[in-house]
């Protein structure tokens, strides 16, 4: 045997040199004449002409797979038809497709050559970058239309691609870049790595600075770039264990490769190439350039470094091309082309796995050269596999002697030749052909050009350039596959030579012609295996030369000597002729060459068996499958392998012809079958499965083409409980799991499904069976999957909602197109693309609901812009229906229109209007009718400016005062509510002060300008409205553009656009602009603007300390001035504005200098100034100094007990002592100050409010008892008269803040903040009437309502946003009670509260006092649109100077309430942090403003910073599959408090959420919706902001997903219409006999599955199956007897059975499933009943058996399910007792089982031959009968135990085969004996 084996290995070295086919011919196809397409996009473009061939362009032909993205499954759309291409001349370039321009470039500077025009991918983006090269840039384009430019500090000659970045090479010193040679390679290189957006073109500006030494020269002769934004790393070189700089400047870059960190450089002068590797820096190597290092930016703490591992001398010249290409063994090669010495130089590239890593190096006996002068790398053996991540690619030669060979590896395929010129002519339309044949001598191919994938470009010596394609598509799949298992499975000689033959073949016609089709391409590969059968190896195969020159060969000799002596060759002699060795030589080759072919086809039937195991598992692999069993039979039959015959026979046995086994030697294996395993694997577990049944492909770790066999066998081996080691299971395969947390079987699976990519799509694939336990394992992990699974996984259970959470900003559309990919193969085909919902826009809500523009009942003008339109979206339209609360906010707040003035002969006028004008008596009223008939008379506008029209002046500026004050409403309710185009300017609605009187044809009424001066009483509220409008930008829009700001900035600064700036500094878009652009602004020296944008600006900055901002600001206070600083007058108004900015900007710091300077500034002493406004200014820096130790008040750091002190000293007004660190800081800044009140003493009544405001914000929330006490309230009638009440207003608000979680939403909270010596004095009012008590009772009523005012306010902010009943209860009984005082209006239950108040404290007082309860109030309710409160709001709108003081601040109050309520047009809402809690007390400060200008105690503008309080807690659910919001129950659940304990309660969307601190859990609950789990960590945070990464509700966004059968919430509110009440009398047994069915109801099927799903498919199904018009379209199923009819069940009836099964109970897969069974048992029955035979194969049996092993486990509690069994067992069951009755009722066929058991026959002859095979095919495989071979081996193991046959006895030596063929095999071999 040595001997053999010996000849046997020389026959494979034989074979291996001598195995070129010579006359193997291939012709090539032309696909057309090449001419680049950008010559013609520059004719259509108007450029150069069509005709112009200048060659001043170059032009790129590349795969279209390098602009894909990373894993995007969906293929380019024109990839297999068109190549995509290139053209660049001087400055532009055109990217083409085919035949059409897909984009267009143009470069600010003209590119330096073609070939530095190239694809890159770098670290942290998803797309491929097109980098461009020019004389001093860098500019990179993404595919989206991204552009960064990167700026060149030195000449850089070329760039190349590298898989993680991009490398740049460097001109040497002092060498021009024009000078420089460049390469000509192709230089079209990707990689595949993640997306990350740039929008917007941006420059590094010191990208390159540390690259260069101090001393201006450079460091690294190559640069890496990995990203375009960030800084380039120098490289380094290995040498001896030490890394060097790269400082090689003679080392050119010759080629990169995109797929493997490769490059190959060209040394000149060592005329040598070499091979480097690029590594990241390892622990093991030290850097020996330390102090070059340490320039390095500290953050790049990775080392790129080359490592040569190749060197190549003797080229006096660069290689013209390398390229990458495969061997015939998968191993990477790489080629060079060395023209001058017309050879191809391939070196085999061996990789390594090294702790995780690839080690890539050279073998220097791994080599081997070709001739040629052209080749390239082109995919013709196996096109679109890939080896690793590099693609397979073949090599196409153009040889010296002018021939085309194609390369696999060394090894020679096939030649091609170019058809004739005539034939090219005639293909390409030529005119005259005369003359063609003469030249065809004289034409010689001199290049090989621009190929890609199998098409290349074959220039001529007579400038003709032709498109050719190697590989005609489409070709055969199967083919394909086959040819991949193969290469495979196959030993690499055995492969090797099969591929000569397939290829090189004297006769072989596999692709020999253009035009083969698939099945042509199949039959040449039949073709090749039949004839390797058929005529065996024989010498004459082999070059005679070469076998007679091995066997003559002196090592031959040596070696038979050497074995003669181990008895090798026992009749050869040592001195035995040569003849004689000779012929033992030949006699052991012929037995070699025997063996070799029985191996070479065992191999390759084992090899295609795994091919034919994995189609049988994929339905639309029928025909496929058909044709390969054919083959593989034919195989079988050769190397008499009986147990595959029968295999295949049993499978398809109508296919093929008939065999005996008997007549071959028994097979010692079994074929391996994947469907016996997998039933297997079910009835007893993946250990109990025998792994034999697993073909050895398919655990082959990296085969590709039965990688489906493979991971449906991972997935059976996870739910069937197999052991992970690593990705290896314990059934022999591989599975690569996604990560995420599990706890069951099916919840891993499901991982592992994910992570192999297997989508619904897939199982659709698979045989029903098959994919029924896969559907189980989704259907059990859908209701409650783990919260940390990747988004695919979702998907995959049909959770999209889940998905769409998990994304978690979907607002980044580029993310999620990332993903799409994944996600679509995860879902149905059907299944919409998983965009981000987007809720339809403001614009397109606006149009479709007309009826709620905002128009009067008279029409005036049309509709107007008034800033609302935009509030009514589908959002609010879900929330209020009907409900017109939104449509009368808006009129309320619209200032756009003239204000409607009612007289008495106005129709319209109301009993109050009536009233109102009636106290002026007859002659005003005949007045007035005369002027209105004037107007009526008159088409223009009138004004009111003569005596007689005082009266209805003064009502219109009455109206005209509310008017200025609606912005502050409007601001609030359309807070965040649209997003504003930055291409266009932001419109601001008017601000109209005029009237009109309906009456009278809608005349308009001006006010007179004599009186009062209208543009000045403008000047605020035009600033206010400018906020509102600015306020209406949604931070979703995200980082506001510098270039939109200022390009709304006015020639001239007018307050508008210092009300936007102050809008877009709350929402924080300030910070884009520069400093140069606020100094701008600032000299303009606009009063307004300055406030606004201090105060944007120090939002925006909010607690950054930003020290320029600061400086900034600093400016603005003069008293901060050093003392050589010219004096500045400034406005107290700008001052306040920079205090208040002051403390924004350091909020929370605890800054102890800032602190010192806002402390003096409190006590400043001022000499001109008003009272009122240095009162306003003590307050700006008390909340200032508040602010910047905002809840520190007792850890910050310094001398805080000092500062307590002179708070209080500022507060308690006694002498002012030099106490050091305070009173010198004050004295110092005095030098001009006057002084307000004679001597050292405090005026207390300018600094105790903001001394008091300052300790409330520095002790917020801090409960420290030793402040409150010193805030005393008073006690005795003394303090009374000592304290100013509306001080005591402040001091209560104060405690309240510092003891802030003892504020208790109760009456008895709010008693127990009034003394008792105040309650004594207020109880008793109306009984006494002396003088002196009079004076102790109006102290008394003063302090007992600001004590219950500030109380109420303190409620307000302590229940800010929380909408808490008891404080709405609380606060709107105290707004009645307060409002009863003023005026009796209406009954209250505040009879146990004090009377008749309005005695002793003014009217205005009252009002004041009213509307900031009222205030307070919608603080609590915010967002809410409580109706009951709304209608208190219009009801103080509505009142008149009549009923009230309707003053500026009153209305400002009601505008604001009105806002507060509905803010955000109801989707934002308040927060109770700190800084919320300042920004509200700020907004709130009780003291109202006397008019629209009226700034001097509290600066208007503050009113805004409302928005820095507000949270976007509005939460919506969109149905994930329609897109549309819908209403959602909601469990949300509250963590203990110190006011309560855990708590749960329910809201139904849209709504809004409790805030962060204290949210614990939101689940979606109710039986429509599938439910969601989100747990949240309380944290003491704000909210999510819009669009942050870790946001859990999507912005605001969660999405739901509505169960099949159940209607939404609006189209079923009582949930009367579902599917289940319905239809439930559908729900019966789906083997009910359809006599016992109820009739079906008048709605027509499709029409009702429609109501319930939008799934096209069910709803197709339901019109085409399951309408009643379908009766005459029935299937009966029919099974017969000897002589009755058993069961007849109606098809349409069946089929509305099974939808409404599957929708009721949302499982609509499973449709496919019922279908495919049931059309199984209805095609054996038909088959049965007529004897056609539709299917010649028992496959579908094989997939109904594993569908009931997959119930049988599901019974016997080895798959367990928690939503019951996701398939009736009935029908199941009654599907296998309908097989059986099938099988036992067929006649003859116990003569056929008896004759193949003892046989091996199957039945001979004709008709019905055909029926009796099948049959017989289906027992066999549904009884799993054992093979003839194997009944003989059992009894003949029976007669040596020398026992007798039984069905015990069977049963132990079968145990999978079922009792009923053990009966019959134990009868056959009882009654006959074994036929030889």
């Amino acid at each position: 045997m040595l001997g053999f084996a010996c000849s046997f290995k020389l026959l494979l070295c034989i074979i291996s040199v001598a195995t070129m086919p010579r006359d193997g011919v291939r012709e090539l196809t032309v696909l057309s004449e090449f001419r680049p397409f950008g010559l013609t996009a520059e004719a259509l473009d108007g450029g150069s002409p069509s005709g112009d061939d200048d060659g001043d362009y170059h032009f790129f032909l590349f795969d279209p797979q390098v602009a894909k993205q990373r894993d995007e499954a969906v293929e380019v759309e024109d990839a297999s038809s068109s190549d995509h291409e290139l053209f660049v001349r001087g400055n532009r370039i055109i990217w083409s497709a085919g035949s059409r321009v897909y984009k267009r470039f143009t470069l600010p500077s003209k590119v330096i050559k073609v070939i530095e025009v190239c694809w890159s991918r770098m670290s942290d983006m998803y797309e491929a970058l097109l980098c461009v090269l020019q004389v001093d840039r860098l500019t990179i384009y993404g595919i989206a239309g991204e552009e960064v430019s990167v700026p060149l500090p030195y000449a850089i000659t070329s760039i190349w691609s590298l898989p993680f970045g991009l490398l740049l090479q460097r001109a040497s010193e002092g060498s021009l870049l024009s000078n420089i040679s460049l390469s000509s390679s192709n230089p079209f290189l990707s990689a595949r790595d993640a997306f990350r957006q740039k929008r917007d073109i941006y420059t590094p500006t010191h990208m390159f600075d540390y690259c260069t030494r101090s001393d201006g020269t450079s460091m690294s002769s190559h640069i890496i770039l990995k990203d375009p934004l960030e800084d380039p790393q120098i490289t380094y070189i290995e040498e001896r264990g030490k890394l060097n700089l790269m400082w090689e400047f003679d080392e050119r870059t010759i080629w990169t490769s995109d797929c493997l960190p490769l490059m190959v450089s060209y040394n000149k002068g060592k005329m040598q190439h070499s091979l480097w590797v690029v590594e990241v820096n390892g622990s093991n190597l030290q850097v020996v350039n330390p102090k070059s290092s340490d320039l390095i930016s500290p953050l790049k703490s990775t080392k790129h470094y080359f490592r040569r591992i190749w060197q190549g001398k003797g080229s006096h010249t660069p290689a013209s091309k390398v390229f990458l290409a495969v061997d015939d063994d998968c191993t990477p090669i790489i080629c060079f082309l060395l023209l001058e010495q017309k050879k191809l130089l391939s070196l085999q590239l061996q990789s390594l796995e090294v702790n995780n890593e690839t080690v890539y190096d050279i073998k220097p006996d791994m080599s081997w050269c070709i001739s040629a002068i052209a080749a390239a790398a082109v995919a013709v053996t196996r096109p679109k596999v890939k080896v690793g991540q590099l693609p397979h690619r073949d090599v196409i030669t153009l040889t010296p002697a002018n021939t085309l060979l194609l390369y696999c590896g060394k090894q020679c395929l096939c030649k091609y030749v170019m058809p004739s010129p005539l034939v090219i002519a005639q293909l390409l339309g030529g005119g005259d052909l005369s003359g063609v044949n003469n030249t065809l001598d004289d034409l010689k191919i001199v290049e090989l050009a621009e190929a890609v994938e199998g098409r290349i470009n074959i220039v001529f010596n007579n400038g003709k350039n032709y498109r050719c394609t190697l590989r005609r598509s489409p070709s055969s799949s199967l083919t394909s596959e086959c040819i991949a298992a193969m290469a495979e499975g196959l030993n690499p000689s055995l492969y090797k030579y099969f591929l000569g033959l397939l290829w090189g073949g004297d006769d072989s016609t596999y692709l020999a012609k253009a035009d083969l089709c698939a099945d042509s391409e199949w039959e040449s590969f039949c073709n090749v295996i039949t004839k390797l059968c058929q005529n065996p190896i024989r010498n004459s195969q082999l070059s005679h030369s070469s076998w007679e020159f091995l066997v003559k060969s002196k090592y031959n000799q040596q070696y038979l000597r050497s074995n003669y002596i181990a008895g090798a060759f026992p009749g050869l002699l040592s001195n035995s002729k040569e003849s004689d060795s000779s012929a033992v030589i030949a006699n052991h080759t012929e037995n070699a060459e025997e063996a070799f072919c029985m191996k070479l086809l065992t191999e390759t039937l084992y090899s295609l068996h795994a091919v034919y195991e994995t189609l049988k598992l994929d339905n639309l692999r029928k025909r496929d499958l058909g044709l390969l069993v054919v083959l593989l039979y034919d195989i079988a039959s050769f190397l008499h392998e009986p147990s595959y015959m029968d295999h295949y026979k049993r499978d398809f046995p109508m296919l093929l012809k008939d065999f005996v086994t008997s007549q071959f030697l028994p097979a010692s294996k079994t074929p391996p079958s994947l469907f016996r395993w997998l039933e297997n694997c079910l009835q007893h577990g993946c250990a109990s499965a025998s792994i034999c049944d697993i073909p050895l492909l398919v655990c082959r770790t990296g085969t590709s083409v039965v990688n489906w066999a493979r991971k449906i066998i991972s997935f059976y081996s996870l739910l069937c409980g197999a052991e992970q080691a690593g990705k290896s299971l314990s059934t022999g395969v591989t599975c690569n799991i996604a990560p995420g947390l599990y706890h069951t079987r099916e919840e891993l699976t499901v991982l592992g499904m994910v992570g192999e990519k297997f989508g619904l799509h897939h199982l659709d694939l698979l045989p029903a069976g098959v994919s029924l336990p896969l559907r189980h394992a989704i259907d059990k992990c859908r209701e409650s999957p783990p919260a940390n699974w990747p988004v695919a996984a979702y998907v995959l259970l049909g959770r999209e909602d889940l998905a769409l959470l998990h994304l978690r900003d979907t607002t980044k559309y580029s993310e999620l197109d990332c993903t799409r990919s994944n996600l679509i193969l995860g879902s149905t085909p059907y299944m919409l693309p998983l965009h981000p919902v987007t809720i339809p826009s403001s614009v397109s809500d606006t149009l479709e609901m007309d009826n709620l523009k905002l128009e009067d009942i008279d029409n005036f003008e049309g509709p107007v812009i008034d800033g609302m339109e935009h509030i009514f979206n589908s959002s609010t339209q879900l929330r209020y229906g009907r409900d017109l609360r939104l449509n009368e906010v808006r009129r309320l707040l619209c200032s756009a229109r003239p204000v409607v003035i009612q007289t008495p002969v106005n129709p319209t006028a109301s009993d109050q209007d009536f009233q109102q004008v009636r106290p002026h008596g007859s002659i005003e009223i005949i007045h007035l009718l005369i002027v209105v008939v004037q107007l009526a008379l008159s088409s223009i506008s009138y004004t009111l400016n003569s005596p007689e029209d005082h009266d209805l002046n003064t009502q219109l500026w009455h109206l005209a005062q509310r008017t200025t004050a609606l912005p502050f409403g409007r601001g609030a309710f359309t807070l965040g509510t649209i997003c504003t185009l930055l291409t266009e300017a932001l419109a601001v609605p008017k601000l109209v002060l005029a009237g009109r009187l309906p009456a009278q044809q809608n005349a308009t009424v001006n006010l007179d300008p004599n009186v009062r001066n209208i543009q000045e009483l403008k000047s605020w509220p035009e600033f206010h409205n400018a906020v509102a409008a600015g306020l209406r930008l949604s931070p979703l829009q995200g980082k506001m553009s510098r270039t939109w700001i200022l390009y709304n900035k006015p020639d001239e600064p007018n307050v508008t656009h210092a009300g936007l700036l102050l809008a877009l500094g709350l929402h924080g878009h300030l910070r884009v602009l520069t400093i140069t652009d606020i100094f701008q602004y600032y000299s303009q020296e606009h009063e307004s603007t300055t406030v606004g944008l201090m105060i944007g600006l120090a939002a925006s900055y909010r607690g950054t300390m930003q020290p320029s901002i600061s400086k900034s600001l600093y400016v603005h206070l003069p008293a901060r001035h050093p003392s050589s600083f010219p004096e500045l007058e400034l406005p107290t108004l700008i001052q306040s504005a920079a205090l208040i900015s002051v403390g924004l900007l350091y909020e929370g710091s605890a800054h102890p200098q800032t602190m010192q300077i806002l402390l003096s500034e409190i006590g400043r002493r001022s000499g001109g100034d008003n009272v009122h406004e240095r009162e306003g200014y003590a307050v700006s820096a008390g909340f200032a100094l508040g602010l910047v130790a905002l809840g520190r008040g007792q850890d910050a750091i310094g001398s805080i007990n000092t500062l307590v002190d002179r708070l209080f000293h500022y507060i308690g007004g006694k002498e002012l002592h030099n106490d050091g660190l305070f009173s010198s800081s004050a004295d110092e800044y005095n030098r001009s100050a006057g002084q307000i009140a004679d001597g050292n003493v405090v005026n207390i009544d300018v600094t105790a409010p903001g001394a008091i405001i300052a300790l409330a914000l520095m002790y917020l929330k801090t409960e420290s008892e030793l402040i409150v006490s010193r805030l005393s309230i008073p006690q005795t009638k003394f303090e009374l008269q000592y304290i100013r009440p509306d001080f005591i207003l402040l001091r209560v608000i104060s405690r309240n803040l510092i003891l802030w979680t003892r504020i208790q939403p109760s009456e008895n909270w709010i008693q127990s903040q009034i003394p008792e010596v105040v309650k004594n004095g207020v109880s008793g009012l109306g009984n006494k009437t002396d003088d002196v008590y009079e004076m102790d009772a109006e102290a008394f009523v003063q302090a007992y309502v600001n004590i219950i005012v500030g109380a109420c306010i303190s409620l307000g902010l302590r229940f800010a946003g929380t909408r808490d009943g008891n404080a709405q209860e609380l606060l709107y009984k105290y707004a009645v009670y307060f409002l009863n005082e003023i005026k009796p209006v209406c009954t209250s239950n505040s009879n146990d509260l004090p009377k008749g108040l309005s005695v002793y404290v003014d009217r205005g007082t009252l009002e004041t006092y009213l509307h900031l309860i009222v205030l307070s109030l919608c603080v609590v309710m915010a967002g809410s649109g409580h109706l009951q409160t709304f209608r208190f709001l219009k009801f103080l709108r509505s009142r008149n100077s009549a009923d009230g003081h309707a003053g500026f601040g009153t209305q400002m109050a009601v505008s604001l309430a009105s806002g507060f309520l509905f803010i955000g047009g109801g989707m934002w809402t308040f927060s109770t942090g700190n800084c919320s809690i300042a920004a509200l007390l700020i907004t709130l400060y009780p003291h109202l403003p006397t008019g629209p200008n009226d700034n001097r105690c509290h600066l208007q503008a503050f009113r805004h910073l409302y928005v820095l309080a507000t949270e976007a807690r509005w939460i919506q659910t969109v149905d994930v599959d329609t897109g549309l919001p819908v209403y959602v129950p909601l469990e949300i659940t509250n963590k203990e408090t110190d006011l309560y304990s855990e708590t749960s309660f329910c809201e139904v969307t849209p709504c809004s959420l409790p805030e962060r601190a204290i949210l614990k859990s939101v689940r979606v609950c109710g039986p429509r919706y599938w439910p969601q789990l989100i747990e949240l960590c309380p944290k003491e945070k704000p909210w999510w902001n819009s669009g942050e990464n870790h946001h859990p509700f999507n912005s605001g966004v969660l999405y739901v997903k509505r169960k099949v059968g159940a209607c939404s919430y609006v189209d079923d509110p009582i949930g009367s219409q579902s599917l289940l009440s319905r239809a439930m009398h559908k729900m019966s047994a789906l083997s009910q006999p359809k006599s016992c069915l109820p009739t079906t109801d008048a709605i027509p099927v499709d029409q009702l599955v429609s109501t319930f799903s939008s799934d096209p498919s069910l709803i197709a199904f339901a019109h085409l199956f399951c309408d009643s018009s379908w009766s005459n379209r029935q299937v009966c199923i029919k099974f017969f007897t000897h002589q009755m009819l058993i069961f007849e069940l109606d098809f349409q009836d069946f089929c509305q059975q099974v939808l409404f099964e599957c929708v009721s109970k949302d499982r609509p897969a499973l449709l496919q499933v019922y279908l495919s069974l049931y059309a199984t048992i209805g095609h054996i029955v038909d088959s049965v009943v007529s004897g056609t035979y539709i299917i010649g194969d028992s496959l579908s049996l094989s997939s109904l058996k594993i569908a009931l092993a997959y119930y049988e486990a599901l019974s016997k509690g080895r798959l367990t399910t928690s939503r019951g069994e996701i398939m009736q067992s009935t029908f199941l069951g009654s599907l296998k007792k309908r097989v059986e009755d099938i099988l036992n009722f067929s006649t003859d066929l116990n003569a056929d089982i008896c004759e193949y058991a003892l046989s091996g026959k199957w039945p001979t002859g004709n008709y019905p031959v055909a029926k009796s095979s099948i049959t017989l095919s289906w027992y066999l495989q549904w009884y799993n009968v054992p093979s003839p071979l194997d009944i003989k081996r059992a009894e003949e193991s029976i007669k040596c135990a020398k026992t007798s046959p039984s069905i015990p006895l069977l049963r132990v030596v079968f145990p999978t085969t079922h009792v009923v063929a053990l009966d019959a095999i134990n009868r056959f071999l009882t009654s006959s004996p074994v036929k030889g």
